[in-house]
């Protein structure tokens, strides 16, 4: 019963705690601010979670057709909460109290409101499990208790949980990874590691590679530093280790391997700018948005007397290399999968941080009083340095004081404690380490989160509003998607917003998420050259006002505010509006699926315009194997009736220099040349300032920007191609500077393909359902090919009339087959990746994990047996 009692105090110290750290975040709730980044905390979590819990609740694991122009939410998404173990315990919550009527119908301010409150039974359940983890290492409770807290309430779990709040799952998992590592060393058991290593990744792929870096360090140094006699030999723990971790990853398998391979089928452009080895002038002792060391922390790293303990060594030194690593641009990259440096592993160096406090309060008692006095003073001199060279911060400045006040007074309490060794006075001094810490961390909640991050700009007002989500701008949506019973899309985005559809619970024509299928950006980049009138790696937007790319891919409906300049894409007409928005819907739409006996092969198109590859799929199928059946039409490159003149600067051998606020070219097209139709314009465009700044680029009605080449979301596509509305002039306008533009080519479009593919259109049956569209068609014209709009990738599976076929990859990027005479009754099918052969890995190393933990404990309570009857 005394157990049990110790068990509900620590749980009820550990809310406790988590509701002080975050009282900032519930002030915040109460004046209707949420918990919540304004950038990708509003523009991805929010949409992706509302999205997973629409399509889980309806039965659909897999595949979302509103995923962009549609994705394996399963594996593209498991990188946020497709497999989050603590999202899909939330969604069941979520959906429970839906059932019950206790909230409405959850939407995603459901989903905003809930941050808070998972968040802080996330950090509670993080304590507890450190706080497991160091009793193991023999640390008493109250000790484990302490540093526990300074690992579940760092700085760096506020900044996961407010911008990216998947992030900070791995708080989670870190702890049992450790437990699982120290159960093989001191006690032969495996199944605490393999259990460990199955829901790490089978929770988060990046994240369990990052974990696992940490805790192969962590084992080869426990093989330096033994913390007893009886450890198990290295070569042994291998014995164990290896098959562990191999059982583990079969387990969680089922998970990471979909993801990978979606990681993987990604595409974004090789990171090549130089990173240095050492550079990061982060001040971790007052201002770090990631890593803010306590004053605790640093007090007990410079009590030398401490180091002789085992324990502590182990900790100071883990804590010492990460801190190292803090510093190091080149090992941010590793920890990134060597891409870019990003500082997400802080979270690894809190955690032997609050190991070293743990330990370092329980051996203080054994430490001389000059000892405490030298780290009392070292203490204060790190401050000063770190505050000397730091030259954003001052003395004077307010945040200067306010943490050199908690420093005195912790180190004041240490004093005294110096001068009276008594246990109650180290109690004083630990009450005073709290007191000063939870108004601190706290503070730098609203000093970096709220002020600098912007975050007291997420709120309930904002996401009810225009800029998000607002009851017209759904309402019009509803209204006009009610009328129509076919599966088609929309375009319309908020403020910019990739992920409006998801936030508004439509098939749109855009997806801004840090995984896609690389078959579509290269679709974008490359195959069709589709400008997104934004430049940015991780996303993929609307066809670039181009009406042949809207009539083939389903593109049926865009949405205008009326407050801006409307240029709809030729044959699109109002069709219906509210006051604020109007919609205008497409008149040459062409079927969902298309049938076609005419072939054109990838790399007779690779020489050819985007232009002419659009009237290539408009005439018929384009495929990467196999043989033409028709020529490729070329179209005249019209430059040669054009002059080019510069528009306030000069222009010459492909050098244009902007002198004005704003300037560029004007091309001056012949008299002789269409006045009708659209141009396409393509050229090579590229600052030659490598510091400049993302820069507006206007070519006559269209808009779009190009980002600094300073940035790590640039795409590295200079060659554009946009589409305007005929004129005789094309107006091409730049901010002040210098430009390499060049390469010209301008062509024509009439549209009588596409007039003549619509007015031919057949329509032809089909059924969309879950992962699964179903298209019946009786091939009497005796065509080749079939093919649909629906993203080629890897997992969907084809068969006709109930046999199998080869899918194809048709128009660069989607799916088609080839037919067969008479009726078609077609399936396409999507599973993840590899997912039956992943089933039965997954549960054979199950069953296999649970005999051998089966024989361990049948072989250890033979040992015991045998050493009481001797």
């Amino acid at each position: 019963m005394k157990r049990s009692w110790k068990v509900v105090l620590l749980v009820l110290a550990a809310l406790t705690f988590a509701v002080l750290v975050h009282l900032h975040f519930i002030r915040e709730y109460f004046d209707g601010r949420f918990m919540l980044g304004p950038n990708d905390g509003m523009a991805q979590m929010l949409p992706f979670k509302q999205h997973l819990y629409e399509q889980y609740t309806q039965g659909n694991f897999f595949y979302s057709f509103s995923f962009g122009l549609g994705g394996g939410i399963y594996s593209q998404l498991a990188y946020y909460f497709s497999t989050s173990i603590v999202y899909l315990v939330t969604l069941l919550v979520i959906k429970l109290l839906d059932i019950a009527n206790v909230i409405g119908s959850p939407d995603v301010v459901t989903w905003a409101k809930a941050i808070l409150p998972v968040s802080i039974i996330r950090l509670t359940a993080a304590l507890l499990l450190a706080v497991g983890v160091f009793r193991y290492l023999r640390i008493p409770l109250l000790p484990a208790f302490i540093g526990s807290c300074f690992y579940a309430g760092s700085a760096i779990y506020f900044r996961h949980v407010v911008y990216w709040e998947f992030f900070a799952n791995a708080f989670l998992w870190l702890p049992l990874l450790v437990l699982g590592v120290e159960k093989i060393i001191r006690e032969r058991k495996p199944y605490w590691f393999i259990a460990a290593v199955a829901i790490s990744v089978f929770d988060n792929f990046y994240f369990s590679y990052i974990s696992f870096v940490f805790i192969g360090i962590y084992v080869i140094a426990r093989w330096f530093i033994k913390l007893s006699e009886d450890e198990l030999p290295i070569k042994s723990q291998l014995l164990y280790f290896i098959p562990a971790v191999l059982l583990g990853f079969g387990i969680g398998s089922i998970s990471f391997i979909p993801s990978v391979y979606a990681f993987l089928n990604n595409y974004r452009p090789a990171f090549d700018d130089p990173i240095p080895f050492y550079g990061n002038d982060d001040n971790i002792l007052f201002t770090s948005r990631t890593l803010l060391l306590p004053v605790l922390f640093v007090f007990l790293m410079c009590v030398a007397g401490l180091y002789k303990n085992k324990l502590f060594r182990l900790f100071a030194i883990l804590s010492i290399l990460f801190i190292f690593f803090q510093g190091s641009p080149r090992i941010a990259s590793i920890f990134n999968g060597f891409s870019a440096p990003q500082y997400r592993f802080e979270y690894l160096t809190m955690f032997v941080v609050a190991g070293t406090i743990a330990v370092g309060i329980t051996q203080l008692y054994k430490v001389k009083n000059w000892h405490l006095l030298a780290s009392i003073g070292i203490t204060v001199l790190l401050y000063s340095l770190y505050l000397h060279h730091d030259l954003t911060l001052d003395w004077a400045d307010d945040w200067a004081k306010y943490v050199w006040t908690g420093v005195a007074l912790v180190l004041l309490a240490f004093l005294i404690y110096m001068l009276k060794r008594e246990a109650w006075m180290l109690g004083i001094c630990l009450v005073v380490v709290f007191a000063t810490y939870i108004p601190l961390i706290n503070s730098h909640q609203e000093k970096q989160l709220s002020d600098a991050g912007n975050v007291d700009n997420s709120t309930l007002q904002l996401l009810t509003s225009d800029k998000y989500a607002s009851n017209e701008q759904q309402e019009l949506i509803h209204d006009v998607l009610a009328s129509d019973d076919s599966f088609t899309r929309l375009e319309w985005k908020t403020d910019d917003s990739n992920n409006t559809n998801m936030v508004q619970g439509f098939p749109g024509i855009s997806i801004y998420s840090s995984i896609l299928n690389k078959e579509l950006l290269f679709f974008y980049y490359h195959d069709l050259n589709i400008d997104m009138k934004r430049e940015s790696v991780s996303r993929y937007s609307g066809f670039g006002n181009r009406a042949n790319l809207y009539s083939m891919l389903n593109g049926k409906y865009i949405m205008f505010d009326k407050q801006e300049a409307i240029a709809a894409p030729y044959g699109f007409r109002p069709y219906m509006e509210s006051s604020d928005y109007i919609v205008y819907r497409n008149d040459n739409l062409l079927p969902f699926a298309r049938v076609t006996a005419n072939v054109f092969q990838e790399n007779e198109l690779e020489s050819h315009t985007p232009l002419e590859r659009e009237h290539a799929m408009l005439d018929g199928i384009v495929l990467a194997d196999g043989e033409s059946t028709q020529e490729v039409e070329s179209l005249p490159n019209l430059m040669d009736k054009v002059s080019v003149e510069a528009a306030g600067g000069t222009y010459q051998d492909g050098q244009l220099q902007v002198e004005q606020i704003e300037g560029g070219l004007d091309l001056q097209l012949d008299e002789d040349l269409p006045q009708t139709g659209d141009y396409y314009i393509s050229f090579y465009l590229k600052n030659n300032d490598v510091s400049a700044p993302l820069y507006d680029l206007t070519v006559n009605e269209f808009e779009t920007d190009r980002k600094s080449q300073q940035s790590i979301y640039r795409t590295k596509i200079d060659e554009l191609t946009i589409r305007v509305q005929a004129a005789d002039t094309i107006r091409i306008r730049l901010p002040e500077g210098s430009y390499t533009i060049e390469d010209f080519r301008l062509q024509h479009e009439d549209y009588q393909k596409l007039d003549s593919a619509a007015a031919q259109a057949e329509e032809i049956p089909f059924t969309i359902s879950r992962s699964q569209v179903t298209v019946d068609y009786n091939n009497q014209l005796e065509d080749s090919y079939l093919k649909i709009p629906v993203p080629y990738e890897k997992g969907w599976q084809v068969s006709v009339n109930g046999e199998g076929q080869e899918l194809l990859k048709a128009d660069y990027a989607f799916l088609g087959v080839k037919l067969q005479s008479g009726d078609n009754h077609i399936v396409f099918t999507y599973r993840p990746p590899y997912w039956n052969l992943l089933l039965v890995l997954c549960i054979g190393s199950l069953i296999v994990s649970l005999a051998w933990g089966f024989f361990l404990r049948k072989r250890h309570m033979a040992g015991e047996k045998g050493d009481k009857e001797a």
